[in-house]
């Protein structure tokens, strides 16, 4: 009779606090879920793989909504040319940004200058293209997460290769 009814009591007792628990854990998987949802909607920036120009002609023209910057392609690779993208990215004007080079003006204490450096060793080796991801600093010294692919402008009149273009990307975490 009565320690049966009591057992049961505190078996009901227990189911209700095991549903309550059960709830709250289903409120906070739910919330984390949104958060995540909120979080990956922020950085879903889609990675450029267009090809890369190859002309000076396709770089200058036809590139409008890419952060695009024209260097010579000996040595010190001054900056030849740059884009409104890359303004906006990287906060320096075009006139700013003619003749110097992209280390005097992006680099910091962050920067891999090495994995820099090692991106124009393989231009000059003759490869079509290559790709690294840097930190980097704008103007007005903000920091970012700078996805750098850089390849050789061919001139077909002189089969020659006067100009390396360099496709900027800024890049969050997670891609």
């Amino acid at each position: 009779g009565r320690a049966g009814k009591r057992v049961r009591d505190e078996e009901d007792e227990i189911v209700k606090k095991l549903d309550k628990l059960i709830e709250k854990i289903e409120n906070q998987m739910q919330q984390s879920q949104q958060q995540q949802q909120q979080s990956s909607k922020q950085a879903t920036t889609k990675i450029d793989v267009a090809p890369l120009p190859k002309t000076l002609v396709d770089a200058l023209l036809t590139q409008k909504s890419r952060a695009i910057v024209i260097t010579e392609a000996k040595k010190p690779f001054r900056i030849v040319s740059v884009n409104q993208c890359w303004e906006k990215l990287c906060g320096y004007s075009f006139v700013e940004s003619q003749g110097a080079t992209l280390g005097s003006l992006l680099q910091g204490p962050d920067t891999d200058t090495t994995a820099a450096t090692n991106l124009i060793v393989k231009l000059l080796q003759g490869e079509a293209e290559a790709g690294v991801t840097l930190t980097n600093y704008t103007k007005s010294g903000r920091r970012f997460r700078n996805r750098v692919r850089v390849g050789p402008l061919h001139d077909d009149y002189n089969n020659t290769v006067p100009y390396f273009v360099g496709v900027l990307q800024e890049v969050r975490d997670g891609m």
